[in-house]
């Protein structure tokens, strides 16, 4: 298994499904759903404990090799299970992560692709279209069974809808379902961080991050053209949530270290402020030195890890989850 690291810095968020109840983060996080009435939102700034799953690794290798064999663990034990494997991914450095995975089997033709967050252009361009991006990296490559693709026109919200219809016609043995309220249970979803906490196309300050009830995919507008997401329930329904941040460059000598802080540590942030700490409590969250140097007193607690403790650690995560079994959703 050839792990080439990037050479830019690297964030992103791997998510491997779990069922997890939107209760506690509504409770906990004061988030006002889209049909909530405002006196419903408190103002107070949140309060919430530090992460606590969090392993800090020497470099950027290690993280990367650690990531490698967690999807491939995930793929293993999906098809195992069910005889599929539902993966979710964005586009930007996890597309150059994947593409130095050489798949050790067969599973990527048992494969279901989805994206986590795409823009609404034509599927083939290159320069934008995170599926042409990918088919060239790795995905024609690996010869993955199936992908969910866009329609490829500049409508979001037909985009958004169009896409979540294609999602809802898989059957529950490909993209299991929680039983309690009906959303997709992906196996892996890798999620995308930016430095502004946006988390697939869920920025900062906008009504995106709160549709918590009801739709799998929103049109985000955030950027023209507009793009889709998966919305906050679906990136949280999670057996293992792997938040990754690797590299740097003389643009970012610490990486995304700033960024890593405020989803890991900051009590004064909130999921409207910094969409990527919603995924705090439910995510194991893989960093390397230089990303993880500004949390502080965390960081000092956790010390170094290593990547056979990152490996464990997601497995033993990911067997907590109760995923529907083939034959018996």
């Amino acid at each position: 298994m050839h792990s080439a690291p990037p050479t830019t810095p690297l964030v992103f968020l791997l998510v491997v499904s779990s069922i997890v109840a939107s209760s506690s983060f509504l409770l906990h996080h004061h988030v006002l759903p889209p049909y909530a009435s405002s006196s419903s939102h408190s103002s107070s700034l949140l309060l919430a404990a530090p992460a606590t799953n969090v392993h800090v690794l020497p470099d950027e290798s290690d993280v990367i090799g650690a990531i490698h064999r967690i999807v491939e663990n995930a793929a293993n034990d999906a098809i195992s299970s069910r005889g599929h494997f539902a993966l979710a991914i964005p586009g930007g450095s996890i597309l150059k992560v994947l593409s130095s995975l050489e798949p050790g089997g067969d599973w990527p033709t048992r494969t279901t692709l989805a994206f986590v967050n795409h823009k609404c252009v034509p599927i083939g361009d290159v320069s934008r279209a995170i599926e042409a991006q990918a088919r060239s990296k790795f995905v024609n490559r690996w010869r993955v069974g199936n992908v969910v693709s866009l329609a490829g026109t500049e409508d979001g919200e037909s985009e958004a809808s169009g896409y979540e219809a294609k999602l809802r016609g898989l059957s529950e043995d490909v993209l299991p379902r929680d039983v309690d309220d009906g959303f997709p249970i992906f196996d892996l979803a890798l999620i995308g961080v930016g430095d502004d906490g946006h988390v697939g196309s869920l920025y900062p300050n906008r009504d995106e991050i709160n549709v918590l009830d009801g739709p799998w995919v929103v049109a985000a507008h955030q950027k023209s053209p507009p793009s889709i997401s998966l919305t906050l329930p679906v990136m949280r329904k999670a057996r293992l949530t792997v938040i990754v941040a690797s590299g740097k460059s003389d643009k970012y000598p610490n990486g995304k270290a700033g960024a890593m802080r405020l989803a890991i540590s900051d009590e004064d942030v909130t999921p409207d402020i910094f969409p990527a700490m919603a995924l705090r409590e439910y995510a194991m969250w893989i960093l390397d030195d230089a990303n993880g140097s500004e949390l502080g007193t965390t960081k000092t607690t956790l010390g170094t890890s290593t990547v056979e403790d990152a490996v464990a650690g997601a497995m033993a995560m990911g067997s907590k989850a109760k995923i529907p079994s083939s034959g018996s959703a």
